[in-house]
C-alpha cells in the first residue's frame, strides 16, 4: 500500500485548514513551518554529519593492520 503525503492542516485566518501538502518529514507546509524549522533542519544536518564521521572512523579502524 502506497503512503500518501499528508496535508498541512494549519488553521487559516478564515477558520479552515490549510490544504497544501506538508513538507516531507515535517507536519506543516513551507508556509506554516515557522522559525523552528530552521533549528530542526540544522539539528538533522548535524546528526547526519556525526553519523558520517562515525562511518569514516569505522572504515579507518577496519583498514588498520593488527599489531
Amino acid at each position: 500500500m502506497a503512503r500518501t503525503q499528508s496535508k498541512c492542516g494549519a488553521r487559516t485566518k478564515h477558520g479552515g485548514c490549510c490544504q497544501r501538502l506538508a513538507m516531507v518529514g515535517a507536519p506543516r507546509c513551507n508556509l506554516h513551518r515557522g522559525d523552528w524549522a530552521t533549528y530542526t533542519i540544522e539539528r538533522e544536518r548535524e546528526r547526519e554529519r556525526e553519523r558520517e564521521r562515525e562511518r569514516a572512523r569505522a572504515r579507518v579502524r577496519r583498514k588498520r593492520p593488527k599489531r
